[in-house]
């Protein structure tokens, strides 16, 4: 990596992405079992794919956007997004800025570029091909990156996004994150073809990464994001992963599935990475250890914190519905209350 940082500035950038992966691992585990409390609702944990997330972003500047979906909180960290803002989004808290109005997992960070998860899947994909055609159209210097899982790739929006972007040419990274699992079906079992060389259909430039390495996905993604940030066009990661836990807190992976990566596994992408920073020099057991219990410190003292805050009051729910309340809303609105 020594052609894209130099001593201790590739130290530092380094032992930041592994902190943001160690910071996303404890939140991932604080709230699954929050959700089996029954203090949170719903969750999709991340557990797997930390390195992707982290390596992609990594290769990003600040004002580049993402179109992501509902399982990249390590993105997100990485990024800067508050632990804080991701919890009131959970909780559906009156400090939530979508006022509690979507499901937990469905996020939205404005501050840092990060635009609002959608349920249905690849449907943020012809989204963000349309912000990458206003970025072109203004001349601005700067990508978007829109994420989605293996399944996602046998939708229509995953083709027409794919061939639109490609047809002109935007500076869009189409990140799969690929954990081998749409819910309970196997990748083997809904598409034929290594889901990179799909890019090739559509004139697209398509590339397989270890998703378990964030320094082989950061090369990758770099060379990705200088390629679209420069007019070459849009590029496909297919970053190979593996989802170790559920789909999300009401899935029961054991029922279709019984050999896997484990957490703790010389595959486990937090593992793969301590091994990566020792060999450089840049970390030992004894920093780990710190970086671990400080990362579960944060978590468990910003959950108390974020669990006492009330919910929103039942009037913002007619709020934000039009720029300007419209009189129907202010009828709606004085009859209610």
């Amino acid at each position: 990596m020594t052609e894209v940082f130099n001593g201790q500035e590739e130290k530092d950038v380094f032992l930041r992405a592994y902190s943001s992966m160690i910071l996303s691992r404890m939140f991932d585990k604080k709230i699954v079992t929050a959700q089996r409390q029954g203090r949170v609702g719903f969750y999709t944990p991340t557990i797997g794919q930390e390195a992707t997330q982290v390596g992609v972003s990594m290769a990003l500047n600040p004002d580049d956007l993402v179109y992501e979906y509902y399982r990249d909180v390590p993105f997100m960290i990485h990024r800067g997004v508050p632990v804080e803002v991701l919890l009131d989004q959970i909780m559906g808290n009156s400090e939530d800025s979508a006022k509690g109005r979507q499901m937990p997992s469905h996020y939205n960070a404005k501050a840092q570029n990060f635009m609002s998860v959608q349920s249905p899947v690849a449907t943020n994909l012809p989204l963000a091909v349309g912000a990458a055609y206003a970025i072109k159209h203004r001349k601005e210097n700067k990508v978007v990156v829109t994420t989605f899982g293996d399944g996602s790739t046998s939708t229509p929006d995953f083709h027409a996004a794919l061939n639109l972007a490609s047809v002109y040419d935007l500076p869009v990274i189409f990140l799969c994150e690929n954990n081998q699992w749409a819910i309970s079906l196997p990748v083997e079992k809904q598409t034929k073809v290594e889901i990179w060389k799909k890019a090739e259909a559509y004139g697209a430039y398509g590339v397989k990464v270890d998703g378990n390495d964030f320094l082989e996905t950061f090369k990758v993604a770099k060379e990705a994001v200088d390629r679209a940030r420069s007019g070459k066009g849009p590029v496909l990661i297919e970053a190979v992963s593996y989802r170790i836990g559920p789909h999300s807190t009401s899935d029961d992976p054991s029922k279709y599935r019984s050999e896997g990566i484990t957490e703790g596994s010389e595959k486990d992408p937090i593992v793969i990475a301590e091994k990566r920073l020792k060999d450089l020099g840049y970390i030992t057991d004894e920093i780990i250890d710190k970086m671990k219990s400080e990362a579960k410190r944060i978590v468990d003292q910003k959950f108390d914190e974020r669990e006492k805050i009330p919910p929103p009051k039942p009037e913002t729910m007619y709020d934000d519905v039009y720029k300007e309340m419209t009189w129907i809303i202010k009828e709606e609105k004085g009859e209610a209350l």
